[in-house]
């Protein structure tokens, strides 16, 4: 069980660093565009509270068109799920050694 969670967890942060990469990309694209101010907010958000890249992911999303960002953004929501299904696999793997659930 050990190698495994190790495993898992090696995995969510090499996902999260290609998540951040992402979120970089999708800030240059913003810069590009000229939607500075929604750029800035994102990044000061990201460094106050962490919602900063919520508030990307989501603008990206919305203006996926305007960026001409569609391959981007969709590599970085199957990256985001990647991520929750194997931090979720994770939890539990600790959860059942703990003796939490059976």
């Amino acid at each position: 069980m050990a190698g495994l969670s190790f495993v898992l967890m090696s995995l969510c942060w090499i996902l999260g660093a290609i998540n951040l990469v992402c979120f970089v990309l999708v800030l240059v694209k913003m810069c590009c565009h000229e939607d500075i101010g929604l750029a800035g907010l994102s990044l000061l958000l990201t460094f106050c509270s962490g919602f900063g890249v919520l508030i990307g992911f989501f603008a990206g999303w919305v203006y996926v068109g305007k960026y001409d960002a569609f391959r981007l953004m969709g590599f970085w929501t199957a990256i985001c799920f990647a991520q929750l299904m194997f931090g979720m696999a994770y939890g539990l793997i600790q959860m059942q050694a703990e003796g939490l659930i059976h």
